[in-house]
């Protein structure tokens, strides 16, 4: 079959299709976040509107840096919805209006040393460039709260001064509806957990070593005490976007995984499987918490779509429409379902 022919002026129909994908992003992100916003709408006075603004910019960044690595509009949108839209990007809600933009500007601070070109510079040059502007956003967090701390700002105190990550926070690792007990959210929906997993299998061998030089500051920063006035659990926005980019990766390579990657695909099938046992036991233990029985039921169905990939790909049988129907529908039910108690918990 045929490509379709370039214009004259050398813009194809494939070059317009993709500058619209931002649109259609915006678009959808907006409609997301008045889903989530609208019961609150009457509480959103003043600079509270920043609330639902902090998360479609925040997600809106990721998604435009998101497609650096991730070709899919469906695997892009997912990723950016998961950090604007997550439970760590939800968690800010708790706080002053301001503290959210320390979470927005992660992304897009970060597109500079991604989308930057070397050219023929040299190595040492390279370095140096690269190396200041990864910098960018650590000091636009910095900048954001010193600021905000001295008595000519206010002061403002957007968040509590010496929050930092707590092993408790990471429970949600396990069941996601805990965070509506927390004040702050670590994790990430039910579904994108196994995307995140075979995001990390296709990362660890693509020899990318090197991004991970800011998600490791970012959590070294999160766990010393506070440097220019900044609430050390904040710096965890880098590794939040990290997981989130790692989320649309393997969503992408679930969709496309051949017969080659079914070790891949098992592991991840075996992966939510266990996190459904975890939810079913802890169920038994608290039996009156419905969220362990939520989360049971979401890990079981991503054990089953999986599965059902799994044997797609033994079979060498690619019918990637069905998987992205079946694997973009899972997620979008998780966060439609889910999203709203978060939010709801927050207000």
């Amino acid at each position: 079959m045929k490509g379709a022919s370039p214009s004259p002026s050398g813009f194809s129909k494939s070059d317009l299709v993709r500058m619209l994908h931002p649109v259609a992003a915006a678009v959808i992100l907006s409609i997301l976040a008045a889903y989530l916003y609208m019961p609150h709408w009457f509480q959103l006075g003043g600079m509270k509107l920043l609330l639902p603004l902090n998360s479609i910019l925040a997600a809106m960044g990721c998604f435009v840096l998101t497609r650096r690595w991730v070709s899919s509009f469906d695997a892009s949108l997912l990723a950016a919805v998961i950090y604007g839209f997550g439970p760590f990007g939800l968690s800010f809600v708790s706080y002053h209006p301001l503290a959210g933009l320390s979470f927005v500007v992660v992304p897009w601070l970060l597109c500079p040393a991604v989308y930057y070109h070397t050219g023929h510079s040299s190595g040492a040059l390279k370095t140096l460039a690269t190396t200041l502007l990864v910098l960018l956003p650590f000091a636009a967090i910095a900048g954001l709260f010193w600021a905000a701390s001295n008595h000519w700002a206010g002061p403002l105190f957007l968040m509590p001064k010496h929050r930092t990550p707590q092993l408790t926070d990471l429970w949600g690792m396990i069941t996601p509806l805990t965070f509506t007990t927390n004040h702050f959210a670590v994790g990430f929906y039910h579904a994108p957990l196994v995307c995140i997993l075979m995001g990390l299998f296709v990362f660890a061998a693509s020899g990318k070593e090197t991004l991970l030089v800011p998600v490791m500051a970012g959590i070294v920063l999160s766990l010393i005490t506070p440097i220019c006035s900044v609430t050390p659990i904040v710096w965890l926005s880098f590794a939040a976007l990290f997981f989130s980019v790692v989320a649309g990766l393997g969503l992408q390579s679930l969709a496309w995984a051949g017969k080659a990657d079914r070790f891949w695909i098992l592991a991840c099938v075996i992966g939510s499987l266990l996190l459904a046992a975890a939810n079913c036991l802890l169920g038994f233990y608290y039996p009156g918490q419905t969220a362990y029985r939520h989360a049971m039921l979401l890990f079981l169905a991503c054990t089953a779509a999986t599965g059902f990939i799994f044997l797609l790909a033994h079979f060498n049988l690619r019918l990637s429409l069905l998987r992205w129907i079946i694997l973009f529908g899972l997620c979008a039910y998780d966060i439609w379902v889910t999203a709203p108690a978060l939010v709801d918990s927050l207000f």
